[in-house]
């Protein structure tokens, strides 16, 4: 009888990386930063999905499809849901699972992504998971079960549910334990009130590969799960263009044509570019120009130093294989969740197309050959990291949807 538990175990273990969850796109734009009440910054509107910030027209959900992508991972910020009570909150089930049906529809299958931002600070990852004993955590994982069992009434086979996005925790031994106890206790309420539903597990540290090789799979084992990982790296390819809050990384917003492969552009065109950029803003005064251009340099001459190319990527996923290995775990198990770098479109300044279009066919190709699904970040947005064509438009990039091995007119 014991053998043939663990050979049931393995089987139900085994059938959750199926054809379902390969190629996805992040979509961020309809369930999350909600709106807030007037002159509030702590209180959501009783309808926070409801203006037109939170639209998104069925031709772009259509040419979701028609490329070739077969789910959407759709990210729900979670503080309304916790927050709001009453019918305001019962509505927002309903538009949960409308917009799930909406995207089924179309023939996607669907990630549900409990995806926390920073908008209202009682609702940021950070404060959830502070402590595993906190009102805030319990009130998170009575969310999870109510999430688990609404979307167990919806799915088929074509619903996922994401748990956590990217944990902001686990950069020491202490708090990768107690990321280990949350993200079981959240496993297990989840599974409670859906006992078929894929579920998407996560490591801590933000939800990167070091974080999922800190993760002890065991307790998961014969529940249907997909382990995630989300791949940014090298970051200052990735974001390149991106501004960022305080001095250590206000270089970044100066940072266009960095190349992947590195050695594909000389070093001095590189340079030039960026101090172009660094020169062009008339907002820098002389001390502060005078560091970012030292930061900017040397964080070039880290980068190009390191010769980031497939090999490199090579290495990092087959690192997470390894760990799969180890734990029994198929490939296809293996959820590389979020995947992107800025490109150069619009007023977006940042990597060219050819190095953009390497990067992210170099990620989508180590992935599928060890047999992991991903979800590229993401459809819209006003980062640089969007796949329209044009900020705005419907239509898809051609040469992002190619990069991906979809679509290519």
């Amino acid at each position: 009888m014991v053998g043939l538990a663990l050979l049931l175990a393995g089987s139900a273990t085994a059938e959750a990386g199926d054809a379902l969850f390969r190629h996805g796109i992040g979509v961020h734009s309809l369930l999350n930063w909600g709106t807030l009440e007037p002159n509030r910054s702590d209180h959501y509107a009783a309808r926070p999905f409801s203006d037109v910030d939170h639209e998104l027209p069925d031709a772009l959900l259509e040419a979701v499809a028609k490329a070739g992508f077969d789910f959407v991972r759709l990210t729900v910020d979670p503080g309304p849901f916790m927050q709001l009570t009453g019918a305001a909150r019962d509505a927002l089930d309903d538009r949960l699972a409308a917009t799930v049906r909406r995207i089924q529809r179309l023939g996607l299958a669907v990630v549900v992504d409990l995806h926390s931002n920073t908008q209202v600070a009682a609702y940021d990852a950070q404060a959830i998971i502070a402590t595993a004993d906190s009102a805030l955590f319990r009130s998170y994982v009575a969310l999870v079960r109510r999430t688990a069992r609404l979307l167990a009434g919806l799915a088929r086979t074509d619903v996922a549910f994401e748990l956590m996005n990217e944990p902001p925790y686990g950069y020491d031994p202490e708090s990768r334990r107690r990321w280990q106890g949350m993200m079981e206790t959240l496993h297990a309420a989840a599974r409670a009130e859906a006992p078929e539903m894929t579920l998407i597990l996560t490591g801590s540290h933000g939800g990167d590969r070091e974080g999922l090789l800190a993760l002890d799979a065991a307790p998961f084992r014969g529940s249907r799960v997909l382990y995630s990982f989300h791949y940014y790296e090298p970051y200052d390819f990735t974001h390149q263009g991106v501004p960022e809050e305080g001095i250590a990384g206000r270089y970044r917003q100066y940072l266009s044509g960095m190349p992947y492969p590195a050695a594909s552009v000389p070093r001095a065109a590189v340079e030039a570019g960026v101090r172009a950029n660094i020169d062009a803003d008339p907002d820098l005064d002389f001390a502060t120009r005078l560091l970012v251009q030292r930061q900017a340099a040397a964080k070039i001459d880290t980068y190009l130093r390191a010769g980031a190319d497939r090999t490199m990527i090579a290495r990092h996923f087959q690192e997470v294989a390894d760990w799969a290995r180890r734990n029994g775990i198929h490939g296809d198990q293996i959820f590389l969740g979020e995947f992107g770098a800025t490109r150069s479109y619009d007023n977006h300044r940042a990597a060219s197309a050819d190095s953009y279009q390497n990067w992210i066919g170099d990620v989508r190709r180590e992935a599928e050959a060890r047999g992991f699904g991903w979800a590229i970040w993401a459809l819209t947005g006003t980062g640089g990291m969007a796949l329209v064509s044009t900020d705005g438009g419907t239509q898809l990039d051609i040469g992002s949807s190619c990069a991906l091995g979809l679509a290519c007119r």
